[in-house]
């Protein structure tokens, strides 16, 4: 008896001993996390998980030498409005491998979407708000006419538990008080009905992000504890803007979706009198990069979104436009590259945008490090999606 225990001791040391052998290991490639530089380490993949990443040499079934290369989370652009199929391939190739849709008139769309999105290579992973929430005949119901909104017979606790229902990941709140483009101003919500929006979805466990893009309705709508703000302020006659705003945003603890990119997109072929509203009204590049500088001065944490949609910024190269502001604005080639990635999970509290022992490998492989030059994340090598290459 005692010898066959001794046997059975001597087989599970011996066990214990075999060194892991993984599907996969990147050898010896400089990691970026989301969050920090990890330097040269080795990276080891089951299936479609990161398993190991350490600095001591590990074994894989297949090995890939990383040498020279440099690895990041899978791009996430934070506001996005997919009408089309082809919207959620068109930033793949650019390492934007998470769009989170900011409203849709057609909920059921959007869940098959996302439910596609998740295992399928060469699709960008959806997240989606369903409806935002508005009133009727409110912005955007003149896209959305068919739009569930928030009126006498439909209560916002209605309304939200059929969000909820409909399998949102998160609440998206318009207050839009401003008239554009010489269109008058439409309905909108109440501050008094988005504090219950925000109270109610948060007693359910949801986030809430609010559009909102003036000084006063931002200030407003901060003292009510929004998870989020998904546009900075936009126009020119709020200029300037005193630092009891940001210290306010600040204090509120919500993050900040900029979507200031546009502004450095070329208006060649708009018509005239689009143009000379847009530079008589709108902050230009300038003005919104010294913004997202007090933001950031501020502590307040920034996350890269673009608007993206149909006629206005694209789903793929538009997205380096917004991070070109951050670079204006001053921001280190860190701090810009957290604003794509790890920003975007601490925001949302979602599965993207990081890098870690557990995480889904989905990830961009470039060829020079975006450390040292903001420019080298479109200097892209392969792209990873849960642990698959295209």
């Amino acid at each position: 008896m005692k010898k066959l225990l001794l046997l059975l001791l001597f087989a599970i040391m011996g066990s214990c001993s075999q060194p892991v052998t993984y599907d996969m290991v990147f050898e010896n490639v400089h990691l970026f996390d989301g969050y920090k530089d990890m330097g040269r380490v080795h990276i080891g993949i089951n299936k479609d998980t990161i398993a190991a990443i350490t600095s001591e040499k590990i074994s894989g079934d297949s090995i890939i030498n990383g040498a020279g290369k440099f690895i990041v989370p899978g791009l996430v652009n934070a506001h996005v409005h997919a009408s089309e199929l082809e919207h959620l391939q068109q930033g793949y190739e650019h390492g934007i491998l998470t769009l989170l849709n900011m409203h849709t008139g057609l909920e059921d769309r959007e869940s098959d979407w996302k439910e596609m999105t998740r295992d399928s290579v060469g699709f960008s992973s959806l997240y989606g708000a369903g409806h935002a929430a508005t009133v009727p005949n409110g912005h955007p119901t003149q896209f959305s006419p068919g739009m569930e909104t928030i009126n006498d017979s439909v209560s916002i606790k209605i309304w939200v538990d059929n969000r909820i229902q409909n399998g949102v990941d998160y609440i998206k709140v318009i207050h839009e008080n401003r008239s554009f483009m010489g269109n008058p101003a439409q309905p909108t919500l109440d501050y008094p009905q988005i504090k219950e929006i925000i109270d109610y979805a948060h007693e359910k466990g949801y986030k809430v992000v609010v559009h909102a893009t003036t000084v006063e309705g931002m200030l407003e709508i901060a003292a009510f504890k929004p998870d989020g703000f998904v546009h900075m302020v936009d126009y020119k006659d709020e200029l300037p803007i005193d630092d009891s705003y940001y210290q306010t945003i600040q204090q509120s603890g919500a993050f900040i979706v900029p979507t200031g990119g546009i502004s450095l997109k070329s208006m060649d072929g708009l018509p005239p009198f689009m143009i000379e509203w847009v530079n008589a009204n709108l902050l230009n590049a300038t003005e919104r990069a010294a913004i997202i500088k007090k933001y950031h001065e501020n502590n307040i944490l920034l996350v890269a979104g673009t608007d993206a949609q149909e006629g206005q910024m694209d789903f793929g190269k538009d997205y380096f436009l917004e991070l070109d502001l951050y670079q204006m604005a001053g921001l280190s080639n860190t701090e810009i590259l957290k604003t794509a990635t790890g920003n975007a999970a601490k925001a949302f509290n979602l599965p993207i945008g990081e890098l870690f022992v557990g995480s889904k490998a989905t990830f961009v492989v470039l060829n020079d490090s975006p450390l040292e030059d903001i420019a080298n994340l479109q200097n892209i090598g392969e792209v990873w999606k849960n642990g698959k290459r295209e």
